[in-house]
């Protein structure tokens, strides 16, 4: 596999086109790198990227490419499917990986490095919580909005390697030493928001109901078991904090899981609240709360038609 060095304007490759990858491609194209969008074969071909926000609206030209068999290693791979879109994610990574490519897995979830196994070494990974707001609002448009870092990567070789890249993107990123507690604290709200909304069909004002305020505290406290039992440093009061971070969100806020239901399209569930009640169960913790919105959702998304 060729090796590569990595220099300004390289060309970069986006596996997802979803709001995410769809974000970051657009915003990378602007600074004039050379973008391939990689979709699902025979899905509508993104050839520009229409990005609303702060800034106004601007377009990027893109590349698109929907036959993993033609693709070519490349310098920067950016991963922004969703978790239970791996395997499609891995025939890109197969081919799109070469030993000196660096892999951004930008992606809701823990597994990160495991996402990009067995084609990335761990030092090529760079794991990212994403943490701007990303919305597709139809074809080519994508809304995004945020404050702060958008982008949280861990403070290691993998990490300082991948930040002038993603600095460019003009999202905000922050690197921190300990990538383990952030993700467990992301996963929190994550595993606790996104099923709810989507079982209820409802937006972040279901937590308002004290009936569903009350299993998303048990949640959250079983959450943060697992968690601290996975080396995180997650605070007694961490379940009250995910909740006032809940609270806080703009009103009408919604979920990716429930915006997957509302469209018919797969759930998440397996790589967000799945991953807890696995590692629980390795480590012997009792998370029944947690087991049974897991079912429940499951059983939800296995109705779809």
């Amino acid at each position: 596999m060729p090796e590569y060095v990595v220099a300004g304007a390289d060309p970069v490759a986006v596996v997802g086109p979803g709001a995410v990858g769809l974000a970051l491609a657009g915003r990378l194209a602007l600074r004039g790198h050379p973008v391939t969008l990689c979709g699902r074969p025979g899905s509508t071909p993104v050839r520009d990227i229409e990005l609303t926000g702060d800034r106004g609206t601007r377009t990027a030209g893109v590349h698109w490419q929907d036959d993993p068999a033609r693709a070519r290693p490349a310098p920067w791979v950016l991963v922004a499917t969703k978790l239970h879109q791996a395997d499609a994610a891995r025939a890109w990574l197969e081919r799109l990986v070469g030993s000196g490519t660096v892999v951004v897995v930008a992606q809701n979830g823990i597994d990160h490095r495991e996402q990009a196994a067995p084609y990335a070494a761990p030092e090529q990974v760079v794991p990212a919580l994403v943490h701007f707001n990303a919305e597709r609002l139809g074809g080519n448009r994508v809304s995004v909005r945020g404050e702060g870092a958008g982008l949280v990567i861990g403070d290691d070789e993998p990490g300082r390697r991948a930040r002038p890249l993603l600095d460019e993107a003009g999202l905000g990123v922050e690197q921190v030493a300990d990538f383990t507690t952030a993700a467990w604290r992301k996963l929190m709200a994550n595993a606790v928001a996104n099923p709810v909304t989507a079982l209820t069909a409802r937006r972040v004002e279901v937590f308002g109901d004290p009936a569903v305020r009350a299993v998303a505290a048990a949640m959250l406290g079983e959450v943060a078991e697992v968690g601290r039992a996975e080396g995180a440093r997650l605070p007694e009061g961490v379940a009250a904090d995910v909740l006032a971070w809940i609270d806080a969100r703009p009103p009408g806020a919604g979920s990716s899981m429930l915006a997957d239901r509302l469209a018919g399209r797969p759930m998440e569930h397996d790589g967000l609240l799945g991953a807890v009640v696995r590692r629980a169960a390795a480590r012997g913790i009792a998370v029944p709360m947690c087991r049974t919105v897991l079912a429940l959702v499951a059983a939800l998304d296995g109705a779809r038609p």
